[in-house]
Order: structure tokens, then C-alpha cells, then sequence
């Protein structure tokens, strides 16, 4: 095996084995802070999986021309490809055209405007005669997030994937993509509707029902040995609402007198909401017992296994006896979503994946404001809770003392594939195995808290720091050399098959943007450091990048320089951060 790193080509990949991985966070009301995992490391080959051999029109859509607008441009380039990375899957030379022309304002207004464009109707028409398994829903859900119209609406879905979660490592779900591209499809139907909307539909939908254990939970029968099971009651409250703690409208920790931080709920209100909970099974059914399965449809009440008694909610709230199944659960939801703390912990989460790690209280304060009121007396409006994100000036006012963020890396390959309008050869996406190459799949989290939690915090500088870094639960050597490798895939098998170089070929990454100015280095650097780095590269960095483009320039075909060009920036630390 030959190692194949920073300007190593295939004939010569053992040049060096030396990947420096910098990560610089930062927070506001606090110094600067570097946190720097300096690794050295030899970088071997991953295999990779291939595309699917989809050849349907529908499944691989070419990128509409943006919309008639004025040429004037009211913000940056600069600025628009940090609200693309912020909004969206990333940049395209078109997007970035419209949102400086059209300022972040009116872009997200028409964004808002964008129908939904779904995956379930694209997973049926692309492999409609076939057995369908879990990586088609995968390959569906690269095509919709490189390719969608709505990018903001996929964005703020993906986002939302990551708070109300179900995973295809429950077996259930994993033979069930249809039902999981139904799932998705709820959280972009409701991304930009009220969350007391969106919640209800989470909690209905027959895949979560499964994964958290509401499908088929029965009323209490003691001959019986039956309890309500109290899974989905805990994390809706834990994780999809309110928290384990009050919270302030700013997101700081309400304490007692003693200065412990006051619990939102008890082991009572637990009992409470599984009661509520109970009575509810798959859509269609003439009865409890009987077998017919879907997984597309929302459940349905089966009074006869609903607990008609009394039960206590949060903050004494008491659903009285002889309710039915649905007047229970309106109650419930009513009850959560009324919580004072569902604007900030919902907010604050919604700031770390969109935007920042450590967003300051006053940011978290805007955004539930915005969460408990919309203007116009509305509360949880989510329109005006992502206009509150997006626009705030911690958002667009980059500030090095107030933001930072590392990057899933699953926000990092789109990224790439947005930019050059990449496919793989037989037509796919190229990805649809990415989850064993890169250890992370869209909906295939280990467990309900997602790949990595809110408030994780690396040890060291950040730690001590009192600072987070959610992403970096899943980053250390093992996954960093996966995702160099992964870059590798991405940028030299471009025109490589073997040893053998295929010149003509399509591949993952499509250079014809750069070809264009492959003779012109400065301009070359100039389009990479703006489309892949927001123009955060530095000097020292485009030293390198140029000399290398040099190097390679000579007596080298010309898919080489620019496979090298882009393999090193998207390996860099510059790329993997958000600023």
C-alpha cells in the first residue's frame, strides 16, 4: 500500500504522510481560543462504493438556471457564499450570483416561496421494480440535497433530522426506506410551518413510532404485566422540546436557591405522558391484532388500548379521566409546546447546526423571541425562528470572536458536490454508501442522541474554555483518515480506473469550471478560495496551493493539477471549519 497525501499522485503517493489538522473555535466574551490536533499519520487507500445504476432523468435533475433578477449586487460575493454554507448545501456559481444580487433578506424570502421538493416520489420512480434496501434512500437523499431547488428548506430539514432523530440502525427501519424517505419528507413539509405542527407529525409517524416505542404502546393491564412503555415520552421531552433543566429565554440554567439547576420534569410526569401515549398503532388496521404494516402513513388511535384515566403533565397540568386517544395527545402537545423552555433549547440547537457552536446568550435570546412570537402574536412560527438565525448579525457579521463551527462531514462532501455539479460515472450520486467509508449516513445515528450532542465539549482548551464542540464527539484519527481518504476518492479517481487514466470519463468531482482556468493560477485560487473556503485562505496556504499547481503544471496532463488542488483544499483545516 502506498501512502497518497497532500502532492502525492499515483506514481509517486509516498511524497509525505503528514496531515496537520487545525481547528480554531471561537466564542463570544471569551479570548480567541485555538484548539490544534496536530497528527502524524499514514494515510492509507479506503475502498469505496460506487453509484447506482439509476438512469432516469427524474434521479439526477440538471440545476435550474437561478431566476431573473437585477444585476446590481447589494452584498458580497463573500457574504453570499457564507449564507449559502450557513443556509444551504452549499455554494454554486449561480446561487452565489442570486443571493448577491438579491441580499440574504429576500433570498430566504424566496426560498420560503420554493415548493418541497420530496424524496419519496424520487426513491419510487428511480427504483420502482426492484427490491429497494437502505442505500437507495441514501443515493435519494444526496440527489435531493445536491440538486433540490429549496435548498434552504433540505438544509433546515437535514438540521431538524439531527434534533427529532430515528435511524435506520434499528433493523426496523433499516429494511423500511420508503418509510424513512417518508419520515424526511414530514420534517421538510414542516420545516417551514409551526412547531407545534411539526411536533404532532414527528410524533405520529409510524417510523418514529417504532423507533421510540409509541407504536403498539397499550394502557396499563396488571393480569396482564403491562405498563405504558415510557421511551418516546422521555426524549420528546428530553430531546425534542424542553430539556432536562429550565432554561431562561437566553438559554442560561434556572437554579434554585441553593444554585442546583431546577429539573423540568419528574418520574410522575414521565408515567403521565406514556399514559398519554398509549392506544396508538399502524394506519388502516380493522383492529389492534392485525397485520397489515405501514410505514408511510400516521398512526391511528385504537381506543380500546388507550388509558382513559387521569394523568399529570408538566407543570401540573392535568389531562382529566375519559378523554379519547387524540384529545389526550392535543393536550400533550399543547403542553409541551407551551413550555417556555421550547424557544431556546429548539433555538440554540438550531443556531449549532446552521450557524455556530457557542452562539452567545443574547443570539440564543433573539432567536426564542423570535420562537415565543413572530411579530403578529404567532408562537413557533419556524419562518420567523430561521430568519431570526440567519439574519442575526453573530450570523452575517463575521466576527472571529463570536463564531466557528467544525463541519459535519457530510455537510463538507455535499459541499464539494454542489460546487464542481458532480456526479459518478453510471449516473448516481456516488455515495450511497458513504456510511461505511466515513462512518456517518443521513438518518443512521447509533443512537436517538444523534452522532454527536449539543453540548458535548472536546477536553483540553475548548473544555476549559467553557466552550462546545458538538462535532468533535466524532473526530479523531481514525475519522479524519477515513475523510481524507474520502477526498482522495473524490478528486483523483475523477479520471483514474486502477492505474488506468481515463481522460474523457465523468467522475465524482467535474472539473469543467476549473478547466477554464487551469492556465491562470491566480484566478484559479482566487474562484477555490471563494467557492470552497469563503475566502478564509490565507497567505501561507496559497503559497502552497500555488507552488503545487506549479509543480504539477509541468509535463503533467491537466486533470492532475486541478485533482491535486482541490484534494489539498478540502483536506484543510480551513475547509472543515465554518466561520
Amino acid at each position: 500500500m502506498h501512502t497518497h497525501i497532500a502532492f502525492g499522485i499515483p506514481e509517486q503517493r509516498d511524497v509525505f504522510a503528514i496531515l496537520e489538522y487545525r481547528i480554531v473555535l471561537y466564542a463570544q466574551d471569551v479570548m480567541s481560543l485555538r484548539f490544534i490536533l496536530c497528527i502524524s499519520i499514514g494515510i492509507f487507500l479506503a475502498g469505496c462504493g460506487g453509484g447506482t445504476e439509476s438512469t432516469d432523468p427524474e434521479s439526477n435533475p440538471t440545476p435550474q438556471p437561478a431566476p431573473e433578477i437585477p444585476s446590481a449586487p447589494v452584498i458580497t460575493n463573500e457574504e453570499a457564499v457564507r449564507l449559502l454554507m450557513q443556509a444551504s448545501f452549499g455554494p454554486t456559481d449561480e446561487s452565489v450570483e442570486q443571493v448577491a444580487v438579491m441580499g440574504a433578506e429576500q433570498w430566504l424570502n424566496s426560498q420560503f416561496a420554493q415548493p418541497v421538493t420530496e424524496h419519496l416520489p424520487l426513491l419510487n420512480s428511480t427504483f420502482p421494480q426492484e427490491e429497494i434496501y437502505s442505500h437507495h434512500w441514501v443515493e435519494t437523499w444526496w440527489q435531493r440535497s445536491i440538486y433540490a431547488d429549496d435548498q434552504l428548506r433540505q438544509r433546515v430539514a437535514f438540521a431538524l433530522s439531527e434534533i427529532f432523530v430515528v435511524s435506520t440502525k434499528d433493523t426496523r427501519l433499516l429494511v423500511d426506506p420508503r418509510g424513512v424517505a417518508s419520515y424526511y419528507d414530514t420534517l421538510l413539509a414542516h420545516s417551514f410551518g409551526n412547531f407545534r405542527e411539526l411536533l404532532e407529525a414527528v410524533t405520529l409517524h409510524p417510523m418514529m413510532g417504532m423507533y421510540l416505542s409509541m407504536l403498539g404502546n397499550e394502557k396499563p393491564d396488571t393480569e396482564r404485566n403491562i405498563r405504558p412503555d415510557e421511551n418516546f415520552a422521555r426524549e420528546v421531552m428530553q430531546l425534542f422540546t424542553i430539556g432536562l433543566v429550565a432554561l431562561n429565554e437566553d438559554g442560561s440554567v434556572v437554579t434554585n436557591s441553593q444554585g442546583e439547576p431546577v429539573a423540568t420534569y419528574d418520574q410522575d410526569v414521565i408515567k403521565g405522558f406514556a399514559h398519554v401515549f398509549t392506544g396508538w398503532n399502524f394506519a388502516g388496521r380493522a383492529n389492534w391484532w392485525e397485520d397489515n404494516y405501514d410505514g408511510q402513513s400516521p398512526m391511528e388511535p385504537y381506543e380500546a388500548f388507550h388509558d382513559r384515566g387521569e394523568k399529570t403533565l408538566l407543570n401540573g397540568t392535568v389531562v382529566p379521566a375519559g378523554q379519547n386517544a387524540r384529545a389526550d395527545l392535543a393536550m400533550a402537545l399543547d403542553n409541551l409546546f407551551n413550555h417556555p423552555n421550547v424557544g431556546p433549547f429548539i433555538g440554540k440547537q438550531l443556531i449549532q447546526r446552521l450557524v455556530t457552536s457557542n452562539p452567545s446568550a443574547q443570539y440564543i435570546s433573539r432567536v426564542a423571541a423570535a420562537f415565543n412570537d413572530n411579530g403578529h402574536g404567532v408562537r413557533g412560527d419556524m419562518q420567523a425562528v430561521i430568519t431570526a438565525i440567519l439574519l442575526d448579525d453573530e450570523a452575517r457579521i463575521m466576527d472571529a470572536s463570536q463564531t466557528g463551527k467544525l463541519r459535519n462531514p457530510l455537510l463538507r462532501i455535499a459541499h464539494v458536490m454542489r460546487v464542481f455539479a458532480s456526479q459518478a460515472r453510471d449516473g448516481g450520486m456516488g455515495h450511497e454508501f458513504v456510511g461505511f467509508n466515513i462512518g456517518i449516513a443521513p438518518l443512521d445515528s447509533p443512537s436517538v442522541f444523534n452522532f454527536y450532542r449539543p453540548d458535548y465539549s472536546a477536553p483540553g482548551a475548548i473544555r476549559d474554555a467553557g466552550l462546545v464542540s458538538p462535532e468533535f464527539q466524532i473526530t479523531n484519527e481514525i475519522s479524519i483518515t477515513r475523510f481524507v481518504n474520502y477526498m482522495y476518492y473524490m478528486a483523483w479517481f475523477n479520471n483514474l480506473r486502477g492505474d488506468e487514466i481515463v481522460e474523457d470519463d465523468v467522475g465524482i468531482v467535474n472539473f469543467d469550471r476549473l478547466a477554464a482556468l487551469s492556465n491562470d493560477h491566480d484566478a484559479l485560487l482566487d474562484y477555490l478560495n471563494l467557492m470552497l473556503l469563503d475566502g478564509q485562505m490565507n497567505d501561507a496556504m496559497r503559497t502552497v496551493l500555488m507552488d503545487a499547481l506549479e509543480h504539477w503544471s509541468q509535463e503533467q496532463t491537466e486533470w492532475i493539477k486541478l485533482a491535486n488542488v482541490v484534494y489539498l483544499i478540502t483536506i484543510s483545516p480551513q475547509f472543515a471549519i465554518q466561520l
